[in-house]
């Protein structure tokens, strides 16, 4: 009986590993065939990627949850309305696929810089002395160098950027959980909003491009000068709230007896760590710029092939003290991509099946009928650009990603040629309304990404920690937008 006991757990066991380097092997194959697709341009690369992500849903079922499997049914229901509705049902699919496998790879490959972050002295020294600034210096430090980053790297500064807020954090964990735990939220939240509104006028953010793409007549430069404004005020904003955020985590504090000590001496700026993870941010920046340049590629697709070249080299690096340096490196890499990898499949479905559906459900809808259902016509200018902003964030709670509800409503702008809308105020609005949703929404990229690599929960970082600052960024750009509505009316 124990013998046959222990052979079904053997039996057991090698089905488990099977699985799991299939699952591991899908992933692995999409994403390079992704890059391939991306950076050669070869078609059937795009279609081997679309299978592979097709076989990881079917074999790694077991590391999905209900959000997940939520988004792959409305995904299924989409892919029967276009063979039901669409006059070319498998281009439709097969655009569809083509976001899907983007996605999925972008987030994938983008959260490979977390694995090269989390054993990186530097980054630990670093984080201890961020951890330490004076909370509103640190708030404004955060903000802006989350801003800054995300301007050159992209999704890449959430990457390296919370790895580092958390190591800091955690290396005094054990003392003082209480007070780390109210520190992470307030660097966190810190990080989510500098980053977050990069979009609202940054010409490098993906959004811009977009907006300015399906609204026809917009002046991008006008859009940006616009979003600058606001984003500057958000700032104000944020500071604010941050400082009610630390009167509440002092009296919480104080009635725990948990309040950091005030003999603490503030250490030297650490210049030789700085220099290093410096050094990581040229590397990705610069080998994203090479190829921007040399061949052409887009910013995105650009940091979806350096991010593995540098977070291989960053990590071959940290073993140098090693005699093994190289054979270290190489176990490690290969443990990321057995282990790391497959673990942040999740976000990578949640990010690509929003996509499908973007894509599958923009095609199938007809924008001229709904335009006149609505009676968008009979709106007042400034009712429309406040409900834009609106609409935007809440349809992504809904799983309803950015892209297709700004697409949509481009669509609809199109199909009304009679309106009195501004398209600069209009694209502006779209923009503005995609980035509250980044704070606003669990399903929003931000929140999605730094749940993957800070194992913070995405309802947490929206919902939980960013409500209150969310609700006043959006009065804030409402009342900036209305008022520039009415001085160019």
């Amino acid at each position: 009986m124990d013998k046959g006991a222990d052979t079904t757990t053997g039996r057991g066991s090698v089905r488990t590993r099977w699985s799991d380097r299939l699952v591991t092997a899908c992933l692995l194959g999409m994403s390079l065939f992704e890059l391939i697709e991306l950076h050669a341009n070869v078609t059937i690369a795009a279609r081997i990627a679309a299978i592979l992500l097709v076989i990881f849903l079917l074999v790694g079922q077991s590391r999905l949850g209900l959000r997940e499997r939520y988004l792959i049914a409305l995904a299924l229901i989409a892919t029967v309305c276009a063979f039901m509705f669409s006059d070319a049902p498998l281009a439709l699919i097969e655009r569809g696929f083509g976001q899907a496998t983007y996605l999925a790879a972008f987030m994938l490959l983008l959260a490979l810089l977390r694995d090269g972050a989390v054993t990186s002295p530097s980054v630990l020294t670093l984080g201890r002395y961020l951890t330490q600034r004076p909370p509103g210096q640190r708030y404004i430090a955060i903000h802006a160098g989350g801003h800054a980053l995300g301007m050159i790297l992209n999704f890449g500064a959430l990457s390296l950027l919370g790895p580092l807020i958390q190591r800091g954090i955690k290396a005094d964990a054990k003392t003082n959980p209480e007070l780390a735990g109210w520190r992470e939220r307030r660097q966190m939240s810190a990080l989510v909003r500098g980053f977050s509104w990069i979009i609202a006028w940054s010409p490098t953010a993906v959004t811009q491009a977009l907006v300015a793409s399906v609204v026809s007549g917009s002046r991008p430069l006008v859009m940006a000068g616009i979003g600058f404004f606001i984003a500057l005020g958000v700032v104000v904003i944020g500071w604010l709230e941050d400082r009610v955020t630390g009167k509440r985590a002092r009296a919480t504090l104080a009635a725990h007896d948990a309040l950091p000590r005030p003999d603490l001496v503030a250490e030297p700026f650490p210049w030789q760590a700085f220099k290093r993870f410096a050094l990581v941010c040229a590397a990705l920046a610069g080998i994203s710029l090479a190829l921007i340049f040399t061949t052409g590629a887009k910013v995105v697709p650009a940091l979806m092939l350096a991010s593995p070249l540098v977070t291989a080299v960053w990590i071959w690096i940290q073993y140098r003290s090693r005699p093994d340096q190289t054979a270290a490196a190489m176990v490690r890499i290969g443990d990321i991509a057995c282990t790391s990898v497959p673990a942040g499949s999740p976000e990578a479905v949640t990010l690509s099946a929003a996509g499908y559906i973007g894509i599958v459900a923009a095609g199938l809808s007809n924008a001229p009928l709904l335009a006149d259902m609505a009676g968008l016509d009979t709106w007042s200018p400034i009712a429309v650009y406040l409900a834009i902003m609106v609409i935007v964030p809440l349809a992504s709670n809904l799983a309803m990603p950015p892209m297709l509800t700004v697409t949509f409503m481009g669509s609809l702008y199109s199909a009304l040629p009679d309106s009195q809308l501004d398209p600069t105020l209009l694209a502006t609005a779209l923009a503005l309304g995609w980035t509250l949703n980044l704070t606003a929404s669990p399903f929003g990229a931000t929140a999605l990404i730094l749940s993957r690599i800070t194992s913070i929960a995405g309802t947490t970082l929206s919902w939980k920690w960013n409500t209150t600052f969310t609700i006043a960024a959006f009065a804030w750009a409402a009342l900036a937008l209305s008022c520039i509505s009415v001085a160019t009316g």
